[in-house]
């Protein structure tokens, strides 16, 4: 008796979780009526068609349809597959190979003509579907309702479902928190000061900067929200999912297709309060790209570099003592008080221990061809020991491959037990998909061009320029200067430390690069640490 598998489907949540049982009632009926046993029901609830990709439903009834386990696969309708035309072509021109037939209830054997067709009619109902939904949010939000989304201080109302109600405890921290950014205060002052106090955030354990701030091309964070001062705002941000993976990407839509609607019952500050900030976000901004804050040029020669030892966070500047020296302290415990235990250090200390170590080591251009010869020769033999192994998983890969397809076929022409071919073809065909994404995760091996050692011989020569340009200067130096430029390629971070050893003492611990021998920013095979070559005869590095 031919044998068919049976697929049900419905999109969302709000529908009838009866429609699997309907669905897969109907297709029972047409099997008995054609003839086909069913060898195995499968179904996905509350899946979009708009991808195939995370319906775990489809991909198992794929599996054993590819298999050849079937002779059919049974829908109510093509669209319960997919409406994507695309993916819809996909399926349907891997089950013809497999000679797998595709029946649907209200329209029996599929081919290719009315594939085709009912794709493209079926895609574009999920694309009219889409319209009339951003239609009825439209209308929500005329209505004062949200369409999407809640803001901290605000909760649903049980009374008006999609109307939000203020929260007033939490509309107090909001009104503060607006009068005390207009008032000056930064973003992490007031971030330490609700954390001290043990007000929640609106998400995890510790207010930050960014739940403040936001980005502006999202129009996200407290400060940019414009229902605080009575205005609901929708379409800010756009839902597209990756061709590839399926996946949701969240991207923003420019202002001029945000939809605003007038909420007075929502207000917790006043227009002029709102405004007022709106102007000082855009006046302390430092320019925005993509929504992002723009990376700011290295002031100092150690500036994005240092890290807290307590935590492995960043590290920033905090003003200067009454000498006029500059203060170092963590960044986590600057904006939230996250650090388990800060340390305040003194810039010019940090990096004078920094530069006499360094030179002390590479003082010359004999010293630093030594570092960078036997850096290349280390980064060649590990590039030599990944070509042997990728050459060695591919070889497994493809074996794998020819026993699935082997077993497969015996399976298919019954030269064994049925079942133990395919599951052992399964087994084969899972070591393959690993090792397949081994090799990927593994990437291609560098190219085995030596650099010339001329070019190694320069850049030693440039190094020792650079030591003595800065000792001429007396260590007087920015970091956005060629000078800086040139040391900073050495440096990949700078981990600071006191009272490492049982006493108060500085220390810092060096994680650097060669990316400069090397004249490409992907040439880091191999990182130095300070214990691994940098380790200098004195205290410190």
């Amino acid at each position: 008796m031919r044998r068919a598998v049976l697929y049900a489907r419905y999109s969302t949540d709000l529908q009838n979780e009866k429609s699997i049982a309907d669905q897969l009632a109907l297709c029972r009926a047409y099997a008995a009526r054609e003839g086909y046993s069913v060898a195995g029901e499968y179904h996905d609830a509350a899946k979009s068609g708009a991808s195939i990709m995370g319906r775990d439903g489809l991909q198992d009834l794929l599996a054993v349809a590819y298999s050849g386990q079937c002779d059919a696969v049974i829908v109510e309708h093509q669209d319960r597959l997919s409406r994507d035309q695309e993916d819809t072509a996909h399926v349907y021109k891997r089950l013809k190979h497999h000679g797998v037939k595709l029946l649907e209830v209200h329209g029996g054997e599929a081919n290719t003509m009315t594939v085709g067709m009912k794709a493209i009619v079926a895609e574009m109902y999920r694309e009219d579907n889409i319209l009339k939904v951003r239609r009825g949010m439209e209308g929500l939000l005329a209505a004062g309702k949200t369409a999407g989304g809640r803001a901290y201080a605000y909760t649903p109302d049980p009374a008006n479902p999609g109307k939000p109600r203020i929260v007033p405890a939490e509309a107090r921290i909001v009104a503060r928190i607006f009068q005390e950014y207009r008032d000056g205060k930064s973003p992490k002052a007031i971030c330490r000061e609700l954390n001290t106090e043990g007000v929640l955030p609106p998400r995890g354990n510790l207010w930050a900067p960014p739940a403040l701030i936001g980005y502006e091309a999202r129009g996200t964070g407290i400060l940019r929200n414009a229902i605080y001062a009575g205005r609901l705002v929708w379409n800010k941000v756009r839902m597209d999912k990756h061709p590839d993976t399926g996946k949701r990407i969240s991207r923003p839509n420019p202002p001029e297709k945000w939809h605003t609607a007038e909420a007075p019952e929502l207000r917790i500050v006043t227009d002029e309060l709102f405004d007022t900030v709106q102007a000082q976000l855009a006046a302390r901004s430092t320019g925005k790209r993509s929504g992002i804050v723009n990376q700011k040029r290295p002031k100092r020669l150690l500036s994005h570099l240092l890290k807290c030892g307590s935590c492995g966070s960043g590290m920033s500047t905090k003003g200067k003592d009454r000498s006029g020296r500059v203060r170092l302290c963590c960044s986590a415990h600057s904006n939230s008080g996250a650090c388990p235990n800060p340390k305040t250090f003194y810039l010019d200390e940090v990096e004078k221990l920094f530069l006499d170590s360094l030179f002390e080591h590479l003082d010359t251009p004999d010293l630093l061809y030594s570092y960078a010869k036997n850096y290349l020769e280390e980064r060649r033999r590990l590039n030599a020991s990944r070509i042997n192994r990728r050459a060695e998983i591919e070889a497994q890969r493809d074996a794998a491959a020819k026993d699935v397809t082997r077993l497969t076929e015996w399976a298919l022409n019954g030269l064994g037990d049925h079942a133990e071919l395919l599951t052992r073809a399964k087994a084969k065909g899972e070591e393959r998909d690993r090792l397949t994404l081994e090799l990927a995760s593994m990437g291609e091996p560098e190219s085995n061009i030596d650099i010339h050692p001329a070019a190694i011989r320069h850049y030693a020569e440039e190094i020792v320029s650079v030591q003595q340009e800065m000792q001429r200067r007396g260590y007087d130096y920015d970091g956005d200067g060629p000078v800086s430029a040139a040391l900073r390629e050495l440096i990949g971070s700078i981990t600071v430390y006191r009272g490492r050893d049982g006493d108060d003492a500085l220390s810092i611990k060096v994680t650097g690069w060669l990316d400069a021998v090397m004249r490409a920013p992907d040439a880091c095979g191999v990182k130095l640490v300070a214990e691994e070559g940098l380790e200098p005869p004195t205290r410190g590095l």
